[in-house]
């Protein structure tokens, strides 16, 4: 019994985590002035706007009964036309890292929470490692992740990289994950170190 309710609160923070780390891209393309996600309705706080079943339940229970070092997933991605975003460089950096910021502000808030006693240890613990390590993943420097985008920023949205990683970016995460989990684990938690230590200077 302890398990599966560790489980759905997992499920639970894991759920909300991606949701709104899509609804801060469309936000932020939003005040740089691409009205995409909001005309697609994906500004929406309702969780069934932007879950994505393989994603956001598949993936995470695999992981739990595997006993993975750690839960990740994904919602649907939120539509961007970074075409329309003025200015375009700066528009595409911070749309790319609102996504990764909301979850340290996320991270923040939980732990805030719990110093003021209203979280309790565990749902602090699972509240923060999930949003330290979805925003540690999704900074990992390759397309479709957000770090790939911030660190293509500069690039103009027709150069034939974007249109290489729109076909494999996917697979090729997939694949480096899966035959060279180790190598990234070690990467993605060097990174969630780096955002628990200036996390913990706040709080």
């Amino acid at each position: 019994m302890a398990d599966l309710s560790q489980f759905l609160l997992k499920i639970l923070c894991l759920i909300v985590s991606i949701v709104l780390h899509e609804i801060g891209h469309g936000l932020m393309a939003y005040v740089f002035g691409d009205r995409t996600a909001q005309q697609a309705g994906r500004l929406s706080a309702n969780p069934f706007s932007h879950i994505d079943p393989l994603g956001s339940l598949v993936l995470p229970f695999l992981l739990f009964v595997t006993n993975a070092p750690f839960l990740i997933g994904w919602a649907k991605p939120v539509p961007v036309n970074f075409t329309n975003l003025r200015p375009q460089t700066l528009g595409v950096f911070l749309v790319a890292f609102a996504g990764p910021l909301t979850n340290i502000i996320l991270a923040l808030f939980a732990g805030i929470l719990w110093k003021i006693g209203i979280f309790n240890d565990e749902t602090m613990n699972t509240a923060v490692q999930i949003n330290v390590i979805l925003a540690a993943f999704n900074l990992l420097p390759i397309l479709p992740l957000d770090g790939g985008r911030i660190v293509t920023c500069f690039l103009s949205q027709s150069h034939p990289i974007f249109h290489f990683f729109e076909r494999f970016g996917l697979l090729i995460i997939i694949g480096a994950l899966t035959l060279f989990n180790s190598f990234f684990h070690k990467i993605i938690f060097i990174i969630a170190n780096i955002i628990l230590n200036f996390l913990n200077k706040l709080i």
